[in-house]
C-alpha cells in the first residue's frame, strides 16, 4: 500500500468535509446537485413536470394539515387534487372529517379512498365507507385501495369481493370508482381477470425510476416523498394522465 498516496487522499477528503460544514450553503448544494436522483425531488423531473394536473393523497398519518397553506413546492405548478383516506377496512380514519372539510374550504378537488382489507367481507366494508363519505357535485369518484392478498381465500375470491365493493359503491354514488394498487400487484393479481384488465379508471403506484407505469393508468403515484407546503410530513405525489377536460369528466356530476 502506498501510504503517502492514501494519506493525501484522506487529507483531501478532510479538507472537503471541513469546507462542507464551514460554508455548507453554497458548497453543500453544489455537491448535493451532483446527485441526479433524490426521492424528494422527483417532482422536478421532466417526466413528471410534463403532466398538467398534480395532486397528493393524505390520511391521519399526516397529522394536522394547514389546508389554507397547501402549495406545490414548484411555483410553476399547483396542487389540483387530493385523495383523502376515509376508511381502513371497517375502521374510520380519525382525521377524515377534518381533512375533508379543510380540502373543501381550500377548493382543491377532493376524493375519498377506502383501504381494503382482503380478509373482511366486502359488503361490510362498503357499508362503512358509505356511512362515512358524502359526495357532492365536483368531487372525485371513490377510490378502492387494494394492496394485500388474502390469507383466507384465493385470488379469484378476492377479485370477486373487490367487484362486489365496486358494484355497491357505484350503485350508491352513481359513479364508477377508481382502483388504486401497486403496479406489480395490479398486473399479477388483478389483471388475470379481464374485468380488471379492461377497468376504465386505474391509479397506479410505482416509485421506481421509470418514465411511467407500464400498464394502462389514469393516475400515477410516482413518489411517497413529496414535500408540500402546509404539511409537516412528506406525502405521496401523484399526477393525472390527461387534459383538464378529461379530469373534469371524472368528477361527480
Amino acid at each position: 500500500m502506498n501510504f503517502k498516496k492514501w494519506w493525501f487522499i484522506l487529507s483531501i477528503i478532510g479538507v472537503i468535509s471541513i469546507l462542507l460544514f464551514q460554508y455548507k450553503k453554497p458548497i453543500y448544494r453544489w455537491f448535493y446537485n451532483l446527485n441526479k436522483y433524490d426521492a424528494s425531488m422527483v417532482y422536478k423531473s421532466d417526466h413528471i413536470k410534463k403532466y398538467a394536473i398534480h395532486g397528493i393523497d393524505v390520511s391521519h398519518h399526516q397529522g394536522i394539515i394547514e389546508w389554507d397553506n397547501i402549495e406545490h413546492p414548484d411555483s410553476t405548478m399547483q396542487i389540483d387534487f387530493v385523495f383523502i383516506r376515509a376508511v381502513v377496512g371497517t375502521e374510520l380514519d380519525n382525521r377524515f372529517k377534518e381533512n375533508w372539510s379543510g380540502a373543501t374550504k381550500s377548493q382543491i378537488k377532493k376524493g375519498a379512498y377506502h383501504y381494503y382489507w382482503s380478509n373482511v367481507n366486502s359488503a361490510k366494508q362498503a357499508a362503512v365507507f358509505i356511512n362515512q363519505v358524502v359526495l357532492h357535485k365536483g368531487d372525485l369518484p371513490p377510490v378502492l385501495d387494494i394492496e394485500d392478498i388474502s390469507n383466507v381465500q384465493n385470488k379469484a375470491s378476492l377479485r370477486k369481493g373487490l367487484k362486489n365493493w365496486i358494484k355497491i359503491i357505484k350503485d350508491h354514488y352513481g359513479v364508477q370508482p377508481i382502483i388504486y394498487s401497486g403496479e406489480a400487484f395490479y398486473r399479477d393479481v388483478l389483471m388475470p381477470d379481464s374485468y380488471f384488465e379492461e377497468y376504465p379508471r386505474i391509479w397506479i403506484a410505482n416509485y421506481n425510476r421509470i418514465n411511467a407505469p407500464r400498464i394502462e393508468w389514469d393516475f400515477w403515484q410516482y413518489s411517497d416523498r413529496f414535500p408540500v407546503d402546509g404539511i409537516k410530513t412528506l406525502v405521496d405525489g401523484n399526477v393525472f394522465q390527461g387534459s383538464q377536460h378529461d379530469f373534469e369528466a371524472l368528477l361527480v356530476p
